[in-house]
């Protein structure tokens, strides 16, 4: 290529390869003693890289193939020295090979490599400096690519964005489905623009621009539906006529409703979306003019944003009944069909577990809060008036049968015993004198002073006994503490302590108004005590209380039952859960029985 035309078509021609071609001539023309140059980019469907321009356009690049694989792999310039057999065959010049890394935004787009020759170390230099100032052409041009590219983008999903908020704005399908095909119509120039839907295996034509009202039986309808399931079954869109470079594809219908209804040029699009094929697009134009690929893009963009929002408007239209039966069908198929074994594993699996625990069966159990009290409670109370004197026990402690527990203060009692001894004394003085005096009458009245004496001595006698209280059994005190009340008053009949036995104990029971229906007299159960996890206790059921206790915001029934054996270590007030053995039933029924009970009063509240 001439050097005066190489610069013309740098500043002209927009085609790439002439415009690289031209660039590498100028660049080779540049650089004096340039053997040979060649150009590598990179190929934007592939990805690899291939030479685009060489210079001269006829010639052997082979001694330049190892630096451009270098520059390639380590995205720097490169300079080496050739050696003799493979550089020219003048002794008084040196080869060198020269290769720039073509790199545009931080992406390597491609190398540029040439073969020189020179008489000096400096000029080789020279010439990397060369390129390194001509790469700014192709970068350049590589940035003016991308954005002709970005700006057909954008441009096209500003159009997908408009036409996407005019069938949003819609309130039905009908309607969304008529405004999208009419304005792509309108934005493409085309006569018509036909919209249909998969059902099965055919295309059901559902909108067509300029028409409000689609005739199931109209022959252009037929035609219209033909033409989309052909580019369906095929899973390819379809232009017709084919351009040259097109893939062979069946074209029967399309050819058909050209012949019949006189359009010159169709553009099919199915569209493709959750794996599926769910519509396509048929554009048509009477005039000569073939759809380009920059418009096939762009519908394709549009259909792609537009697609599935006229498939979700198409489904919120339908009534319920249909939207449950389609969700059953694709489940169905999901369940059945080919694919999908995690989820056909999964169910298998849970098909399973509902058998085996619908035939499977286990002790049912009542779960309840337990309570340990003594069999008899015992209260111990103040016998006579008086203040306490010494206390020597209180709750918790063990004690044995007639144990001392505390002492009453008995100084008023001994005073008043005393009082009355004298008073006996002088009671038998005057009888005696009234005796010698045979003075009957007055020895009568004095004789009946001495019995009160004597009455009241006993009487004191027996108080004083009582002063001492002691254990009437063997037991544990659950209630009581006088060391706080020493020297304090007491009434007669006070209670101050309470005892229980150690051998004899019952099991109180809290079982929930809802499950009191499966306790029944004489049945078995296992208590197990906070304190005591690893030591597991038999009792018997004994009396259902028909009284009912309130807490946490629920009703509760006492239930008594019996220790099937007792233990030095258990103590009265001991809490755990106790589990009562009511019979054998189905896992599945154990597990629902809340659910299930819940659901019956809540149907027999909400029916009339």
């Amino acid at each position: 290529m001439d050097i005066t035309k190489a610069w013309e078509d740098l500043q002209t021609v927009q085609d790439r390869d002439e415009f690289v071609a031209a660039w590498l001539t100028v660049q080779c023309s540049m650089i004096r003693g340039c053997i040979q140059g060649v150009l590598v980019l990179m190929d934007g469907v592939t990805g690899t890289y291939m030479p685009v321009a060489s210079w001269p356009e006829k010639g052997s690049f082979e001694r330049l193939t190892d630096i451009l694989n270098r520059t390639l792999s380590e995205k720097e310039g490169m300079l080496v020295r050739l050696n003799p057999s493979d550089a020219t065959p003048d002794d008084d010049d040196r080869g060198y090979a020269l290769a720039y890394p073509i790199v545009v935004d931080e992406r390597l787009v491609g190398a540029v490599a040439v073969e020189v020759t020179a008489s000096s170390e400096a000029f080789p230099r020279r010439a990397m400096e060369a390129l390194q100032w001509g790469a700014v052409w192709l970068e350049n041009l590589s940035r003016r690519e991308q954005g002709i590219e970005d700006r057909g983008t954008l441009k096209r999903l500003k159009a997908a964005v408009d036409i996407l908020a005019v069938v949003l704005a819609e309130g039905s399908f009908q309607e969304a489905a008529t405004a999208f095909v009419t304005e792509v119509a309108t934005r493409l120039s085309c006569d018509r623009v036909s919209f249909g839907l998969v059902k099965g295996s055919s295309v059901r034509v559902k909108a067509i621009s300029h028409t409000a009202i689609v005739g199931k039986k109209m022959n252009l309808v037929r035609s219209i539906g033909a033409v989309m399931e052909e580019a369906v079954m095929q899973r390819t869109e379809i232009v017709y006529p084919p351009p040259p470079d097109a893939e062979p594809a069946v074209v029967r219908d399309h050819e058909r409703m050209i012949q019949i209804h006189g359009d010159r040029s169709m553009l099919t699009l199915p569209l493709y979306a959750h794996d599926r094929y769910y519509a396509a697009l048929t554009l048509e134009r009477q005039d000569d003019r073939p759809f380009t690929k920059d418009e096939q893009s762009y519908i394709k963009s549009v259909a792609a944003l537009t697609g599935p929002a006229l498939e979700n408007k198409f489904q919120n239209d339908r009534p319920i009944v249909f939207v449950i039966l389609a969700a059953l069908k694709r489940q169905a198929e999901k369940i059945f069909g080919a694919g999908y074994v995690g989820r056909k594993v999964a169910i298998l699996a849970a098909v399973l577990l509902i058998v085996f625990f619908s035939l499977a069966r286990q002790d049912y159990r009542l779960t309840a809060d337990a309570v340990l009290e003594g069999s008899v409670t015992r209260s111990i109370v103040v016998p006579i008036d008086g203040y306490i004197q010494e206390s020597l026990v209180k709750a918790g402690h063990t004690i044995p049968k007639d144990a001392v527990m505390c002492r009453m203060d008995g100084r008023d009692l001994e005073l008043e015993r005393q009082n009355w001894l004298s008073r006996k004394r002088q009671y038998e003085r005057q009888y005696q004198e009234a005796v010698a005096k045979h003075n009957r009458a007055e020895a009568s009245i004095i004789s009946a002073q001495l019995d009160q004496a004597e009455a009241q001595i006993a009487l004191v006698d027996k108080k004083r006994s009582q002063i001492v209280i002691r254990a009437p059994f063997t037991g544990i005190v659950i209630r009581g503490d006088l060391s706080q009340r020493l020297g304090g008053a007491v009434a007669k009949g006070e209670e101050i302590f309470q005892m229980a036995p150690l051998d004899a104990y019952r099991l109180i029971l809290k079982v929930d108004e809802q499950r009191i229906t499966d306790v029944g007299e004489g049945q078995k159960g296992v208590l197990v005590l906070s304190s005591m996890a690893g030591h597991p206790f038999g009792f018997t059921v004994r009396k259902i209380t028909p009284i009912t206790t309130a807490a946490e915001g629920r009703n509760y029934f006492r239930v008594e039952a019996d220790l099937e054996q007792a233990s030095p270590r258990l103590r009265p007030g001991m809490e755990g859960v106790g589990k009562i053995d009511v019979d054998r039933r189905r896992i599945i029924s154990i597990w629902t029985r809340d659910l299930i009970d819940w659901l019956r009063l809540r149907l027999w509240s909400w029916l009339p």
